[in-house]
């Protein structure tokens, strides 16, 4: 079994704790430091996952496959494939 050591975005200290939620996700809050937030970002998550999205547009997969293949929201397919200029 794998163990994944959360440590502290400011610091690097593993002697964190869990300090309640926001927007659904846990919140930690170190002890070394003081510093609290969630400890992955979205925007990671966020970016990677646009990029998937200009990757499947760039290879001409319809916008719907692109929404059932990602789980993104149909506009946000639509709008970069508006953008670009035709071929």
């Amino acid at each position: 079994m794998l163990v994944a050591i959360k440590t502290c975005g400011a610091c690097g200290s593993e002697a964190i704790r869990k300090n309640g939620h926001w927007s659904g996700r846990p919140k930690y809050q170190c002890r070394a430091c003081n510093h609290q937030g969630p400890l992955q970002p979205t925007a990671p998550a966020r970016a990677a996952r646009y990029a998937q999205v200009e990757a499947l547009l760039a290879e001409r997969v319809s916008q719907r496959a692109i929404v059932r293949l990602t789980g993104v929201a149909r506009m946000t397919v639509a709008k970069p494939a508006k953008k670009k200029p035709p071929p």
